[in-house]
This record gives C-alpha cells, sequence and structure tokens, in this order.
C-alpha cells in the first residue's frame, strides 16, 4: 500500500510539474490600428494581462476612442484645463520632451495639418488629391506645442483648434510597457510585435525591416535586437498616396506642412526607452540623414536609415543587406 501511494503521488507531482513548466504561448490581438502579438515563454497565462495594457492605454491616449484622454483634450475649449494623473502626466511629459529635442521634426500638435492631408482616421486621404495652400496655411497656423501649457496635474489648451495626437509614439510606449510586464512576470523570453514596434525580452532577436520599395525579398535587410532593447521603423511607405506622379506620406513635416521629403524613406531606432525609439524614428524620416544622425547620438540610440537613393545608413548596429539593390553607406 505504501508503494502504491508514493507511486500515485510520484504520478501526480510528475503531471502537476508538466502543467507548471514553461511553455511558449502566443497573444494576439489589435490595439491601437494595428495588429499585436507577443510570443512569450510562461508557465502562467498572460494574454488578458497583455491585453488589459494595451486597452488601458488605447483609452486614454488613442484619438480613435471617444471617451479618451487625448479626445476630451482636443475637445477642451481655450483656457480650460484637463486633471492628469501621474502616469499621464509622465507619458505627456516625455513627448512634449522628445519633440523640443528633435527640433519638432516630431511634433505631436501636428494634427491639424494631419487631417487637411487627410491621413486621420477613416484615412481617406483626400480622395488622394492634396489640399489647397490655404488649407495647409491654416492647418500649420493652428499647429504647435506652444499651444499648451502642462503641469504635473493638468494640460490646458491656449488655442480652441489646437490638437495633440500622440501616435506617432503611442506604439513604443506600449511595446515598452508590454515588456516591464514581461519583466514583472517572471518571463525568461518573449517577443513584442505591436504595429511594427518590436521588443526583444531575455534574449536577442534577429529582426528584418521592411523593403520601403518594391522589393523580391520579404525584408530590406536585417540586425540583432538586443535583449531589453525596442526598436521602432517609420516610412514614407506605411501610408500613402500618388498624385501626378508624386508619392504624399503620412509623417508631415511641420515647417512645411507637407509630407516630409528629406530623402530619409525608412528610419529605425532602436533604445531601451520604446517610446522614445518610436517619436525619434518619425523624427529621422522629417530630418534627414546629417540631422537624424546628430540626433541619434544626442539622444543615446541607434539607427538604422534607408535614403530614396537605395543607401543603408547604420549608426551604433550592425545590419546585413538581403535586398542587394540597397548599399550599406558608412555613417
Amino acid at each position: 500500500m505504501k508503494k502504491a501511494a508514493a507511486l500515485l503521488l510520484l504520478i501526480a507531482l510528475i503531471f502537476c510539474f508538466a502543467a507548471c513548466a514553461p511553455t511558449e504561448k502566443t497573444a494576439y490581438g489589435f490595439a491601437m490600428g494595428s495588429d499585436y502579438c507577443v510570443t512569450y515563454t510562461s508557465s502562467d497565462d498572460l494574454d488578458g494581462a497583455i491585453s488589459t495594457i494595451l486597452s488601458s492605454i488605447e483609452k486614454k491616449y488613442s484619438l480613435q476612442v471617444a471617451s479618451s484622454l487625448a479626445v476630451a483634450i482636443n475637445q477642451a475649449a481655450a483656457g480650460e484645463s484637463i486633471s492628469l494623473d501621474a502616469e499621464n502626466y509622465a507619458v505627456f511629459s516625455r513627448v512634449f520632451s522628445i519633440a523640443q529635442i528633435s527640433n519638432y521634426a516630431f511634433d505631436p500638435s501636428i494634427l491639424p495639418l494631419v487631417k487637411a492631408w487627410g491621413f486621420d482616421p477613416p484615412y481617406n486621404m483626400n480622395g488622394k488629391v492634396p489640399p489647397v495652400a490655404a488649407v495647409i496655411a491654416n492647418a500649420m497656423a493652428a499647429s504647435s506645442c506652444e499651444d499648451f501649457t502642462l503641469n504635473a496635474s493638468s494640460i490646458t489648451k491656449l488655442r480652441d483648434s489646437a490638437c495633440l495626437d500622440l501616435g506617432g509614439a503611442l506604439k513604443g510606449y506600449a511595446a515598452e510597457r508590454v515588456a516591464k510586464l514581461m519583466g514583472e512576470k517572471g518571463v525568461d523570453q518573449a517577443l513584442v510585435y505591436i504595429g511594427g514596434t518590436i521588443a526583444a525580452v531575455g534574449k536577442n532577436y534577429l529582426i528584418g525591416v521592411t523593403p520601403p520599395r518594391k522589393s523580391k525579398e520579404s525584408y530590406a535587410l536585417s540586425f540583432t535586437l538586443a535583449k531589453g532593447e525596442i526598436c521602432a521603423t517609420s516610412g514614407d511607405y506605411e501610408r500613402y498616396y500618388e498624385y501626378e506622379n508624386v508619392r504624399y506620406h503620412h509623417i508631415i513635416d511641420g515647417k512645411t506642412g507637407a509630407p516630409a521629403s528629406s530623402g530619409v524613406i525608412s528610419a529605425t531606432v532602436i533604445s531601451q526607452d520604446g517610446l522614445l525609439a518610436d517619436a525619434l524614428a518619425t523624427a529621422a524620416v522629417v530630418l534627414g540623414v546629417d540631422q537624424a544622425l546628430a540626433l541619434f547620438d544626442e539622444c543615446g540610440v541607434k539607427g538604422i536609415l534607408i535614403t530614396s537613393d537605395k543607401k543603408v545608413i547604420a549608426q551604433g548596429v550592425s545590419v546585413a543587406v538581403k535586398d542587394k539593390s540597397y548599399e550599406i553607406r558608412t555613417a
């Protein structure tokens, strides 16, 4: 009897260990206008926790959620203050700080310009016809971070028409939060993908960068994303239309009021700060090669730029070119 009881206990323990052993799981979903996919190795099911974090971010900062904080700010009248909690303040202060550091190449206040070009939801793109000069001029006049004041407890609009859009940094912030969750839950390794922004947890991953122009290859180049790092890519190929043989895309240069034409058509930024990486990827497309590389150096990030003449410029990271129509240029 004792031997039988011991055997049953051993079998029970084996089943218990197998049930609790870390296994690879994948959480899929849709948030902030993009698909997300988080592959992680854990004994716990974290799909619900991942979904909760992304839903929380979307409900606070997405313009597509009618009850969000971002929508409340944009609907406020001039002089009206909107209350912020500690997390809200941290996000907005980081966003405004990056805008200033980039000399507003990344600019959360250019939503009026984005709307003028039709690159806001539902992305009608003005029927694929560029806006006239007067519309652009009016939108430029309403697009300035100086139209907002921020303190630890509130944000205040100074102009009725002023609007904010955190979309250029939101996926990076979301990837950062999910990666942090993985660490808190003791996840051995995870790859977090949110709309093209990727975080590596616990191990290094090989990452491919999408070709910004038609290609026979599935990726233009690859690099190693080290554990603890987050990468974000922006480019003029993500949302665009062509009119009279000119490409008009969604990354707007606030200084010209038009889609950026710096010669950089794809920018990947690598940092441990996801929000920073996402915002700087947008800024790099606006700035062009020399100013983007200087900004990367100032902010202590790595970066990969692809230019319209198919040059690849990497700073702080080694790349392997897959599509041989692209040529590596020394930074």
